[in-house]
């Protein structure tokens, strides 16, 4: 059974949305009950480690190793 609900989204966000269910050719309803479930079935520690790693990223200077770098590169976030 599914539930309508209402929300409030950026606007930038809700386009790029549009574009992706127009790319992908599926609805938008499917895209974020795809990403709400990815979300929700995600562990904080998964979350953590992510942070972790965009925060290495983007620090400077540049403090990852070439094997964390690879670690992190073959690591399938959107399957998760």
């Amino acid at each position: 059974m599914k539930t309508k609900i209402g929300t409030v989204l950026d606007e930038e966000l809700v386009q790029q949305l549009k574009d992706r269910s127009v790319r992908e050719e599926r609805s938008i309803s499917d895209i974020l009950q795809d990403a709400l479930q990815g979300y929700l079935q995600g562990s904080p520690r998964q979350r953590d480690l992510r942070i972790a790693a965009v925060e290495s990223f983007c620090s400077r200077p540049f403090h990852l190793s070439g094997t964390e770098i690879r670690q992190i590169l073959a690591e399938e976030y959107y399957d998760q």
